[in-house]
């Protein structure tokens, strides 16, 4: 019989109990960071939606209310400048609308519920994990059976952004206790994880509104050169 599988009769059960004590906060850290990556996407995923529904108002004010101002005073502008108007808001206006369409059909608002559903779920059972310090195999089991179950709500996985941004706070709460060079590093990667969070949001709703602005302006000027 090998000796080195010979243990007092003491040492199985501390032993077994560390490796217990190692798997709940292994279980501890790595549901945390789910928990907030859900919370992110269910953020950001809201903001999305809203980013939708701003397009369908930009829709509105430019797509209409711009050429209902060129007829209004189309008496006292310059030819060029009233077609380069009218021009812009037809052309924002669908592109706005287009956008908000195919956007909204997406269905980022219950994409939402779900994550942030999600969310509640695990946090509920990282909170009973917490509070439970010397939890014996059949807790911890029920619990990562929980945790499953709490993961099927959503029928797709949270973006890679949002666990980098899930990652970057556990490591801003971590830097906290080691100093203050520590906690700024920290701040600044989350504060660019969260501007690369928001580019990618917005950035088509941007270049919407800029790539027909600097196409208008660019006629306008042509325009202007010729009839002078």
């Amino acid at each position: 019989m090998d000796v080195r599988l010979q243990r007092p009769a003491t040492q199985p059960q501390s032993w077994y109990s560390a490796e217990l004590f190692a798997a709940r906060a292994r279980y501890l850290r790595d549901w945390t960071i789910v928990k907030r990556a859900r919370f992110n996407a269910a953020k950001r995923f809201e903001r999305k939606h809203d980013a939708s529904t701003l397009a369908f108002a930009l829709a509105g004010v430019v797509g209409i209310a711009l050429p209902f101002y060129t007829q209004l005073f189309g008496s006292a502008l310059a030819p060029h400048s009233r077609s380069v108007l009218e021009f812009y808001g037809y052309i924002t206006g669908a592109l706005s609308l287009g956008l908000g369409l195919v956007e909204q059909a997406k269905g980022y608002e219950s994409r939402s519920r779900r994550f942030d559903e999600c969310g509640r779920r695990v946090n509920a059972i990282v909170r009973k994990l917490r509070n439970n310090p010397t939890l014996d195999e059949m807790t911890l089991d029920e619990l990562v059976r929980e945790y499953e179950r709490a993961i099927d709500i959503c029928d797709v996985n949270h973006d890679a952004i949002d666990h980098e941004i899930a990652l970057a706070e556990e490591e801003r709460e971590a830097a906290r206790s080691q100093g203050a060079a520590e906690t700024l590093t920290a701040e600044r990667r989350l504060h660019r994880l969260r501007a690369w969070e928001t580019l990618g949001i917005y950035w088509l709703y941007g270049l919407v509104l800029v790539g027909p602005t600097l196409l208008s302006l660019l006629i306008w000027w042509l325009l202007g050169t010729q009839s002078t």
